[in-house]
């Protein structure tokens, strides 16, 4: 079993171990960080990196546990270090226009055709229709509140809408999450 450290901020928060497992490798770490804040854990090699994943607080740290297939992260080479990146703030948030074209769900826990519990406590989400088919849905983000869909984390991007940050969701029209 390997060990690594994991960086926030360019200092030691935490540690990920890799226990092999044939095709697979299960990936565990236990980082500190501010709690309330979606981060995303990012393993880093020699010749790249890989996204392992949102890590979720429990019992005081961030944990993350995943299984890869070894051909997932083994392209990038010797592994160095993980890191822990604040979602949102490396990122490039958007303000041109941002409001121009959104529409406030009424009922937001029925926008995709399985009723989705978590949207139901917010009243603030948007959608609007995509150029290429599907739709595009804003769910609020940040004031202390849980993020309100991890399942589609890495599919996010932040953009201030009304003043406020937004994490921004493309959904084909098989309401299937996109990269944009």
């Amino acid at each position: 079993m390997d060990e690594f450290l994991v960086y926030h901020n360019e200092a030691p928060c935490g540690t990920v171990r890799m226990e092999p497992r044939g095709l697979y490798t299960l990936f565990a770490a236990c980082c500190g960080a501010r709690k309330g804040r979606l981060y995303s854990l990012v393993l880093e090699g020699e010749k790249g990196s890989v996204l392992l994943g949102v890590p979720e607080w429990r019992d005081g740290c961030y944990v993350l546990h995943r299984l890869l297939a070894n051909r997932t992260w083994q392209t990038i080479g010797a592994i160095r270090c993980a890191r822990l990146n604040e979602r949102g703030a490396a990122e490039e948030i958007s303000t041109a226009l941002p409001e121009q074209g959104w529409l406030r769900l009424e009922h937001p826990e029925y926008f995709f055709r399985t009723p989705t519990p978590q949207l139901a406590c917010c009243g603030d989400c948007y959608w609007r229709p995509a150029e290429e088919g599907g739709r595009y849905l804003a769910v609020p983000m940040g004031d202390g509140r849980p993020f309100l869909l991890p399942r589609y984390f890495c599919f996010a991007h932040t953009q201030l809408l009304w003043g406020k940050p937004y994490a921004i969701f493309l959904f084909d029209q098989e309401q299937q999450p996109c990269f944009f």
